[in-house]
């Protein structure tokens, strides 16, 4: 079973995830559920299993917990009474994405021209979102302020390790894309949530969301593999 995960996690994964997408297309509520509280507990399984995890430093574990924050996001964000404790589910994520990030390569090191205006460029992504949504949200704004500056930081974090030679590859082919997507997701569930579904609703919209999100789970645990199996070899 071990090997059979290692070898084909990644695929069942992808089924899974547009097995999702075509239930919640088709409005099969049971099969969409059940398939989304699967996605992320299957991630964890792929990266429990791989060889490396025995002998893999101690920041494997903040992998790990992060990726059970994003179990429990989804598991909250199931109703839309949760929504907070689904916000905050998913801050635990990005916040132990920021701490594995930065024992790699740390905010001190030097940084490049990519990170300068990458980091611009998502101020001014929050300020316009803060601008956009500040009415509709109400007194919500503040949290969800404090989620973007989370999820903008874990962004910025993993553009940053993208200037250690050693993980340069992983985190630009891997991490910095994931993250984005992971911003992507975001930002269509909350202008979604808090604007286009009472002005002018957009049929499926919610497929955007859970596509953008499920890649970028995807492309930041398959970082994850890589980064530690390259660990474990130069061991």
């Amino acid at each position: 079973m071990k090997l059979f995960i290692q070898k084909f996690g990644i695929t069942i994964y992808m089924l899974l995830l547009m097995l999702h997408l075509f239930a919640q297309l088709l409005g099969y509520t049971s099969i969409q559920y059940g398939s989304k509280l699967v996605l992320l507990p299957l991630l964890m399984l792929f990266f429990y299993v791989q060889p490396f995890f025995d002998s893999a430093a101690n920041t494997k574990y903040l992998v790990l917990v992060g990726l059970f924050g994003s179990f429990l996001g989804d598991a909250f964000l199931l109703s839309d009474a949760l929504f907070i404790p689904g916000m905050i589910a998913f801050m635990i994520t990005h916040i132990f994405n920021i701490i594995f990030f930065s024992k790699i390569y740390g905010l001190k090191q030097p940084k490049s021209t990519v990170f300068k205006v990458s980091k611009f460029l998502l101020l001014s992504f929050c300020w316009f979102i803060y601008l956009q949504l500040k009415t509709a949200i109400g007194p919500l704004i503040y949290p969800i302020l404090v989620y973007m500056a989370l999820i903008c930081l874990a962004a910025l974090m993993a553009i940053h390790v993208s200037n250690n030679k050693p993980t340069k590859i992983i985190a630009n082919l891997f991490w910095t894309p994931g993250m984005l997507f992971f911003i992507a997701s975001d930002a269509v569930l909350a202008f979604n949530k808090f604007s286009w579904s009472t002005q002018s609703p957009i049929e499926n919209i919610g497929l955007v969301t859970m596509a953008t999100y499920g890649i970028a789970q995807l492309l930041l645990v398959k970082g994850f593999q890589l980064y530690f199996a390259k660990e474990e070899q130069s061991v």
